[in-house]
């Protein structure tokens, strides 16, 4: 999920299958530096911790008003440096699904399907939910 994004839709229904499947809903937000901070990292190593506890904060954020909406499910939020599809894909592994967002379009052509949710239907050796949001 993106944190820096609207994602209601997508948060609901994952929250409606966890609750429905009686399991626990792990949210996981993969990130990386933005590119200017590559040379900041090699000066100052703790830059990429520094922006993990901002990233940490801002899923946690995020998620507690869905923990207040669905008290019966369990939430575990993780934060993963490092590509979103192949890091997502592992986090799922023993999962009953793996639910990823799709933006949704703003013209009424083109791709319709971002290269992180084609790459998890392909590699995801579970059931994929792909949920559009971002209206």
């Amino acid at each position: 999920m993106d944190v820096f994004e609207p994602c209601g839709d997508l948060l609901a229904f994952a929250c409606e299958e966890a609750a429905a499947r009686g399991c626990a809903l792990h949210a996981v937000h993969c990130w990386s530096l933005p590119a200017p901070y590559g040379y900041a990292a090699a000066i100052d190593p703790d830059i990429g911790a520094q922006v993990a506890r901002q990233v940490s904060g801002s899923l946690a954020a995020l998620l507690l008003p869905w923990r207040q909406k669905h008290p019966s499910v369990p939430v575990v939020a993780r934060t993963v440096a490092g590509p979103a599809a192949a890091e997502l894909v592992r986090a799922a592994e023993g999962a009953a699904m793996l639910v990823v967002g799709r933006r949704a379009a703003r013209l009424p052509f083109g791709p319709r399907l971002g290269h992180v949710a084609h790459a998890v239907i392909h590699h995801a050796a579970l059931p994929v939910a792909v949920v559009p949001h971002g209206e």
